[in-house]
């Protein structure tokens, strides 16, 4: 039987957000709490642990935590009657993980090395050496997670509203649950319609046309008291953004590319354009396979009415090609800048251009030499200076040639 109460302790609110969402697909728990350090010490001092049946600690092993980090540990495995702890950590090393396991942790999980076979493997370990007696209630009979406070439980008929995954200027994207569809579902919500053009009519569309593995799963839409939404897949391992705050490896960097490629070869197949591709758009899938999301600034190739106005540039300013920066028609190039942005952030770790201001950024784009790859990454330059070459007529000419590229290099 699965522990009734999972307690996450996270002071960063998306490695946090990330565990509970992680743990919440393997079906152990029936509600599964988040707190940061400054609550979960309000907690001890209160309450306590009573009531909570397991553990896990999002814990920061660098020196500059290491005070922060051995306190956190010393109340709770020195807490009577405490409950399995188990460390999912950063910046550690075996002596750390040696040091954890003799004070008295159950498990010692390096965070970049994380899998959901793992977690879910620790999680059942840890279940098996609680002190308490089992579960008498099954797992199919488990309570929802507990809902944040100040969420609007209404705010769209038939979605119950779990987390808030994030804000735009134009939208929320909400966490929900579907009971027509029994699932989990990122819910993006306009902040208002009123008497402009609907935001997300396009996006709809658009996607609806492609249906395929590699873009995000459309499954409903509609407007609802002058709130326009839209209901789409769900993805509990997040985005390329969110893994590149861990070190990603040179085949992996190839392997991503080669995944997104793909991606965008089935999007320019059907005579679209992104204009927004940048990590937060590239959802990851347990098996490593990549997504595409948020089409709503998308283009048809073959749609000559502009919808630049002057002075309003649509897309991130870290990611746009030089065209794009200068508002020019688009075509599928464009979008082989952006992936060449981004497998440069991949293999560095870091934005190739930055600036005081998006304009300084956009400039650079437009006019600034394509960065220089450490000596050890040089032989991927040729590849590099290709896909953000300034003159788009030198870039590969479609992501299908750009696949053939990468198939021969790897021959």
């Amino acid at each position: 039987m699965a522990p009734s109460r999972i307690l996450i302790v996270a002071d960063e609110a998306q490695v946090g957000r990330w565990l509970q969402h992680r743990i919440d697909t393997l079906s152990l728990a029936g509600r599964i709490e988040l707190e940061d350090g400054a609550t979960f010490a309000q907690r001890l001092a209160g309450a306590g642990l009573a009531g909570i049946d397991l553990l896990v600690g999002a814990l920061d092993f660098s020196a500059a935590a290491a005070a922060s980090t051995q306190a956190f540990l010393d109340q709770v495995l020195g807490a009577p009657g405490a409950p399995p702890l188990v460390v999912v950590a950063d910046h550690g090393d075996e002596s750390s993980a040696a040091a954890v396991m003799r004070q008295g942790a159950t498990d010692y999980l390096p965070r970049h090395l994380l899998t959901p076979e793992q977690l879910a493997t620790s999680l059942r370990s840890a279940r098996n050496a609680r002190r308490e007696a089992p579960l008498q209630h099954r797992v199919s009979e488990a309570l929802a997670p507990v809902l944040p406070q100040r969420l609007p439980r209404d705010l769209i008929p038939r979605y119950l509203l779990l987390d808030t995954l994030g804000e735009s200027m134009r939208a929320t994207v909400y966490l929900a649950h579907s009971a027509a569809l029994n699932r989990h579902v990122a819910l993006k919500v306009s902040r208002t319609v009123e008497d402009s053009e609907p935001q997300f009519a396009r996006e709809f569309e658009a996607v609806g046309a492609l249906r395929h593995p590699s873009v995000v799963d459309i499954y409903d839409y509609g407007i609802h008291d002058g709130r326009e939404f839209i209901a789409m897949e769900y993805f509990p391992c997040g985005d390329l953004k969110a893994r590149l705050q861990n070190p990603i490896s040179e085949d992996e960097c190839l392997e991503y590319l080669q995944r997104i490629a793909q991606a965008l070869s089935v999007v320019h197949a059907q005579g679209l354009v992104h204009r927004d591709l940048k990590p937060p758009n590239i959802m990851l899938r347990e098996a490593g396979e990549v997504v595409l999301i948020d089409f709503g600034i998308a283009k048809l190739l073959q749609d000559t009415a502009s919808s630049t106005h002057t002075g309003v540039l649509r897309g991130s300013p870290y990611y746009m090609s030089p065209e794009q920066a200068q508002g020019e028609e688009l075509d599928a190039r464009s979008d082989l800048y952006s992936l060449g942005v981004i497998f440069y952030e991949m293999l560095t770790g870091a934005k190739p251009y930055l600036g005081p201001t998006a304009v300084a950024v956009l400039q650079q784009h437009v006019t600034g030499a394509v960065p220089q790859l450490q000596p050890m990454l040089a032989r991927h330059q040729p590849l590099l200076d290709s896909m953000m070459a300034k003159d788009r007529n030198h870039r590969p000419e479609s992501a299908h040639a750009l696949l053939e590229r990468l198939h021969c290099q790897a021959a």
